[in-house]
């Protein structure tokens, strides 16, 4: 498997638990990229009814009790409130209309689920009763507001990591710093990769009978290293900012910023803002996303010193400006290009990327001619899926000693330098090159909580 994102993740723990022999490798760190950039909501896909695509709905709706149902510590229920103004189509009444088609369709959501983990169905307020949990919303032409739950994923990263855990206690090998630099393609058929290890810079060939790129916005340039030329992946830039302070109380909250809806997400005791889309190098940027949420959140007064760490990932798009990619894209370029021993695997969507995984799979097993176990990822508990107790430097210390944490960018703070440093044996010179190191990979200049 290439790719430590959390595609990449899933697939290695639902081959290795299938028992398959795994060796996932990842050319930075794992949820560096694309994976490290959320919103971290795990929702049921209420808005693909604007569509009318019933089936990704469900898929989602599928894949979020699953997320709820094997990682409850990390995992949990939130309210939405999404405030309605005015009536017609997109007024209170079709919002209203929108939750009970959804409460249908999401009729076995709390199955095999305990009681605080089971979702509520959803409701439509009055006036009144939209400002008592939100007193701050603007109030000319209020007409209500819907209420309905999803789920929040307290850190996408401990959740990734959980996979990976899994995956290597399963039997998968992993390793992270490792840059596939080509393809081993003998006889018409690909049998591995060679692989960068960047931490003993030497190289070494890694052998498989089978090889799934996943390596997210960089599928591509590894489609090249075997010599496939297919049409460039469409990606957009999405950003999702966390503030130093909280603009909204213990619910998510969606506002409409012209044809599409903001969400300010409650998270530790600040808020997150997501999520704005732009063509890469040529958008605005995160300051003009700053721009629309405060018109979205008048009461709130936000300003770019309000902004904290903006998270900048590449996701995959439709070809245009604002369009997402809307499905998952599996690729056998054994009947696409001929080229069997290949898999490439472009998911579109956190919530949904255990499921894809079953798919992808799936799909290896029967390219391998292997009858394998069945998927269990659906019902198998996480073990390691919680949060990292203790301080940061204790926190760092364990991200070091049992989570494969390489360089300063693999943890949280600036902080942890000094603890990630007397693990790795960093000298005082090292400790300061990886800080701004550090520093580098953020987009907002000098944000709060790396100061």
């Amino acid at each position: 498997v290439v790719g430590g994102g959390i595609h990449g993740a899933a697939v290695a723990w639902d081959a290795a638990q299938r028992g398959l022999k795994v060796a996932l490798v990842e050319a930075r760190d794992f949820a560096s990229g694309v994976s490290w950039n959320s919103l971290k909501t795990i929702h049921g896909g209420l808005r693909y009814l604007q569509t009318l695509d019933l089936r990704r709905m469900r898929s989602s709706i599928r894949e979020r009790s699953a997320l709820l149902r094997i990682a409850p510590e990390l995992v949990r229920p939130l309210p939405f409130l999404v405030p309605t103004y005015g009536h017609g189509a997109k007024g209170r009444e079709a919002l209203g209309m929108a939750m009970l088609v959804g409460d249908l369709l999401s009729a076995d959501r709390n199955r095999d689920l305990p009681p605080e983990r089971r979702l509520p169905p959803g409701r439509l307020l009055s006036p009144a009763e939209a400002l008592e949990l939100a007193p701050e919303l603007p109030r000319e032409g209020l007409s209500g507001a819907a209420l309905y739950h999803d789920a929040q994923v307290q850190s996408s990263e401990r959740l990734l990591i959980a996979l990976l855990r899994a995956a290597d206690e399963s039997g998968a090998l992993l390793a992270n710093q490792a840059e596939v630099t080509g393809l081993l393609v003998e006889r018409g058929r690909v049998r591995g990769a060679r692989v960068r290890d960047h931490v003993a810079g030497a190289d070494l060939d890694l052998r498989a009978t089978l090889t799934v790129n996943a390596a997210g916005p960089a599928c591509d340039r590894l489609l090249a290293l075997a010599g496939l030329k297919r049409p460039p992946l469409p990606l957009l830039r999405a950003w999702n900012l966390v503030l130093s302070r909280a603009v909204t109380g213990p619910q998510a909250l969606g506002m409409r910023s012209g044809g599409r809806y903001l969400f300010a997400v409650p998270w530790a005791r600040r808020s997150m803002l997501g999520t704005a889309y732009e063509m890469p190098d040529t958008g605005p940027g995160w300051r003009a996303f700053v721009a629309e949420a405060a018109a979205a959140f008048p009461w709130a007064g936000l300003r770019e010193e309000d902004v904290a760490v903006v998270h900048c990932g590449l996701v995959p798009g439709s070809g245009d400006a604002t369009g997402l990619a809307t499905r998952t894209l599996l690729v056998d370029h054994e009947s696409e290009d001929g080229l069997p021993g290949l898999l490439s695997v472009v998911g579109v969507k956190y919530t949904t990327a255990r499921g894809v995984a079953e798919r992808v799979v799936d799909l290896a097993c029967a390219r391998l001619a292997r009858r394998a176990a069945p998927c269990r990822t659906a019902a198998t508990l996480l073990a390691h899926a919680r949060p990292l107790e203790g301080t940061l430097e204790q926190r760092a210390r364990v991200a070091a000693r049992d989570e494969m944490a390489l360089r300063l960018d693999d943890d949280e703070l600036a902080a942890v330098a000094a603890a990630l440093g007397a693990e790795l044996g960093w000298d005082p010179a090292r400790q300061a090159a990886e800080i701004e190191r550090l520093r580098g990979l953020y987009p907002a200049p000098s944000p709060g909580l790396l100061r």
